[in-house]
């Protein structure tokens, strides 16, 4: 790391813009649950302590992905730092993110008729799951991913758009909009309330949830089942850290696999053990 704070000075590595970015998204967070409540409508419950919290920890996340040295690393040095901040961006961010939104909020926006079509598309199940999944894949082939390596404004933008595509993945299990009647594996027709907003019902959850793990594995198996590495960006990359290029994309994999595992485990255990008035497949 040393190598690092004496050659980069402190634009590039610690993004000033993306502490801006943050900042004013706490604040406008802020403000929504505070002095523009009442435009949402009246008698909103208040927000507990635990989910301001969730928030917090998102943004904070958000900014370690994307603000810190490890962007630096992932962006000219290791295949390794590249998983971590996907890993972070993709299991880690995503379930706080929506930990932490009040339901009232999604319901805000669904009253506009553009969010209405847009997350009534991107949170279905099915749209979410391959959305994601084929995403994840392309931008892990590795002309795809020494070509955006090379090219630091296409990096980030693939980077957002796997931040927006986990969202959407970890939606049916961790909507903000919560009912009584769960909506099922398909979008369902315009009725009261949110039905396209809302979780699926604990056994979909469970089949949606283990379907996801199978359908990333490919994928990392490709990555790490070989003998040389095939990351050419990161082939040539100084070794300023000093471990070889295939070791460095083994471990990339690894930490990749044992962050879906711990996520996709856990949201599966607490799913599977929830105690709710709901019948499992209702």
């Amino acid at each position: 790391m040393a190598f690092l704070f004496t050659h980069y000075n402190f634009f590039a590595l610690w993004h000033p813009e993306v502490i801006l970015l943050v900042i004013i998204l706490l604040v406008v967070y802020f403000q929504l649950l505070g002095p523009i409540k009442m435009r949402f409508g009246e008698n909103l419950p208040p927000v507990p302590l635990i989910q301001k919290i969730y928030f917090i920890a998102a943004l904070v996340v958000f900014y370690v992905a994307m603000g810190t040295p490890l962007k630096l690393v992932a962006d000219k040095y290791l295949f390794a730092g590249h998983m971590i901040q996907y890993a972070l961006l993709s299991m880690v961010l995503p379930p706080l993110f929506l930990a932490g939104v009040p339901q009232w909020m999604i319901q805000s926006l669904w009253k506009t008729r553009f969010w209405y079509k847009v997350l009534r598309v991107t949170t279905n199940p099915p749209f979410a799951i391959i959305t994601f999944n084929v995403l994840f894949s392309v931008i892990e082939w590795p002309p795809i991913l020494d070509a955006s390596l090379r090219y630091d404004w296409l990096y980030v933008i693939e980077s957002y758009a796997m931040l927006f595509a986990a969202i959407f993945l970890w939606w049916p299990v961790m909507s903000p909009v919560l009912q009584r009647r769960n909506r099922k594996l398909n979008v369902v027709g315009k009725t009261r309330g949110l039905p396209e907003l809302s979780m699926i019902s604990r056994g979909y959850q469970l089949l949606y949830i283990f379907f996801n793990f199978d359908l990333m594995m490919p994928a990392l198996v490709y990555i790490i089942d070989t003998a040389r590495p095939f990351y050419a960006f990161y082939v040539h990359a100084p070794r300023i850290f000093g471990i070889s290029a295939l070791a460095d994309q083994q471990l990339g994999d690894l930490i990749m696999g044992l962050a879906m595992t711990i996520a996709y485990v856990s949201a599966f255990l607490a799913t599977y053990t929830k105690y709710d008035e709901t019948h499992w497949y209702e």
